[in-house]
């Protein structure tokens, strides 16, 4: 039975999902053993690209882990809660007038609260990073299925 991992597209960001790919790499470089100068330059270069690759993960992790301050949260929420039914107090003499300047308010405080959660969760949704580049190429073989 194979483990399934969280994934940041989930909202649930794991060290655990790639460290075995990521150990088995480090493992592979440090039993490597360069023979000349032409492959110790590849081989501090890629040791180098490995590195990067590690901190950028971690930095996509972090970045997965945290979410927006709780006064952020309170201002928009609350902010929302205040404003709509003020828009009401608003007397305007067509009916039609108040239910469209009261439709485009709540329009308006809803795309802002949809950009919040988005924000909220960079690594969800149709426009998260996707995982193709990784499937493909050099790091196929580090890429399990699941």
């Amino acid at each position: 039975m194979e483990v399934q991992w969280p994934m940041m597209r989930d909202g649930r960001p794991s060290y655990d999902a790639t460290a075995e790919q990521t150990h088995g790499l480090y493992r592979a470089f440090q039993a490597y053993e360069p023979s000349g100068t032409r492959d110790q330059t590849f081989y501090e270069e890629a040791v180098g690209r490995l590195n990067d690759v590690a901190a950028q993960r971690r930095a996509r992790i972090t970045m997965a882990e945290t979410s927006l301050p709780v006064l952020l949260q309170v201002l928009v929420y609350g902010g929302a809660l205040v404003i709509l039914p003020l828009t009401f107090l608003f007397g305007l003499r067509s009916l039609k007038m108040q239910l469209l300047f009261v439709s485009a308010v709540a329009g308006l405080i809803g795309f802002s609260l949809l950009l919040v959660m988005a924000l909220d969760r960079p690594f969800a949704g149709d426009l998260s990073v996707s995982p193709a580049p990784y499937k493909e190429a050099a790091l196929s073989q580090f890429w399990r299925a699941g």
